[in-house]
């Protein structure tokens, strides 16, 4: 039977942190295992095909309709999961397709996505358009950040979302802890727990749905729109400008000190994207293991510092991946305008006030910056492992 709601001023869960959330997991050391790296323009592995190790794939088309016995790590365009994962998959794409099974956990950004395979354990999924079909079942909680989402897969466990539009309409074993502008609930839909959601609309609940626990609205959150300290858009515009400055000066000084670098660093960016994004995610999700290897061994036989040194150059060099990537930008927008060879200066900030525009766009801005970190990362160990030999031919 239907519940009606009833009113308290606990607090729900926010959950807007579910994109920094993604990128802080994946920053967690792992097991150490051999791997695999493919990119390209098209990346496949076809259906006959088993990876018996981790597996990094990175290319304007991702095609995966083999087997993977390890995890996979993904980018591009278009990804399409349509094998067997045995372990976690993570992947960042402007469309995504989940077709076959992930016997571990899945983690997405995408701008649409579509999941119609079943996820052993959790699934965290940030998405514009996002779709669990009926055909998909999550093993254990379901964490989502969403444009528009519609659940119709049956979650084990808890589920936890923060939406435009949420529809329910699937068994949840557990509490479900909503922050939405419109929740709908639908006759196949039961709720184990308790359903606590917070938005300015009372939930539609069809009749037919269950809910084993408490329901409770509470009030959605004020949002405050004056040029106040601390709220509204004074405080998002002096945080842009403060980030853009600090990005700016970061890129003149890498052009002071090493005006060469910073010019192949970008133009190894262009010549060679998809190899710069391939050693990239190599380099995120390995530094850290490193980082935290040397760290361990050093507690047990001296020189732990070093540990925290490789991370302190990690830091730094994430930091270098928004000049190098915006000044690639700069230069070829200006181009794109009739700008032949543009000034340095002028380039760096066109490039960097795009890049940082754009991270302010809720899901969108967490790809681009993501995207940036792994390009970013590639390029600059491309370009400091060939030294003074000239980047490869622009494509």
């Amino acid at each position: 039977m239907s519940m009606k709601p009833e009113l308290s001023r606990r607090p729900s869960p926010r959950l807007s942190w579910l994109p920094a959330l993604m990128l802080l997991w994946s920053l967690l050391p792992g097991r150490a295992s051999a791997a695999e790296l493919r990119s390209g323009d098209m990346v496949r592995v076809g259906p006959e095909e088993v990876i018996e190790e981790d597996l990094y794939a990175f290319g304007n088309k991702v095609s995966i309709q083999g087997t993977v016995l390890g995890d996979l790590v993904t980018a591009g365009q278009t990804v399409e999961i349509l094998g067997e994962v045995r372990g976690d998959v993570m992947s960042a794409a402007a469309n995504t397709r989940v077709a076959g099974p992930v016997r571990g956990s899945l983690r997405v950004m995408s701008g649409e996505l579509v999941v119609s395979g079943d996820v052993g354990e959790d699934a965290i999924l940030s998405a514009g358009d996002l779709h669990l079909t009926e055909r998909a079942r999550v093993g254990k909680d379901l964490y989502l950040a969403a444009g528009n989402a519609l659940v119709q897969a049956p979650v084990q466990d808890e589920l936890r979302a923060t939406a435009g539009t949420l529809t329910l309409a699937a068994p949840v074993g557990g509490d479900v802890r909503a922050e939405a502008g419109t929740l709908s609930i639908t006759p196949e839909a039961t709720v184990g727990g308790d359903l606590l959601y917070r938005s300015e609309q009372t939930a539609r609940i069809a009749e037919g749905a269950m809910v084993s626990g408490k329901m409770e609205q509470l009030p959605a959150r004020e949002r405050e729109w004056g040029w106040t300290w601390g709220k509204g858009p004074f405080f998002t515009v002096y945080f842009w400008v403060r980030s853009l400055i600090g990005l700016f000066a970061l890129g003149l000084l890498l052009v002071l000190v090493s005006p060469n670098f910073a010019r192949r660093a970008p133009a190894t960016l262009r010549g060679e994207p998809w190899l710069s994004l391939g050693w990239g995610a190599v380099l995120f999700f390995g530094l850290p293991l490193v980082a935290g290897i040397f760290f361990l061994l050093g507690l047990l036989l001296g020189g732990w510092w070093l540990g925290l040194f490789i991370l302190a150059l990690y830091a730094i060099a994430i930091a270098l991946c928004f000049p190098v990537v915006g000044l690639f930008i700069g230069r070829w927008l200006l181009e794109r305008f009739g700008k032949a060879g543009p000034h340095v200066a002028l380039a760096l900030l066109v490039g960097l006030v795009l890049l940082t525009l754009v991270g302010l766009v809720p899901v969108l801005g967490s790809l681009v910056v993501f995207a940036t970190i792994l390009f970013g990362l590639g390029a600059l160990l491309l370009t400091a492992v060939r030294g003074r030999r000239p980047a490869a031919a622009p494509v």
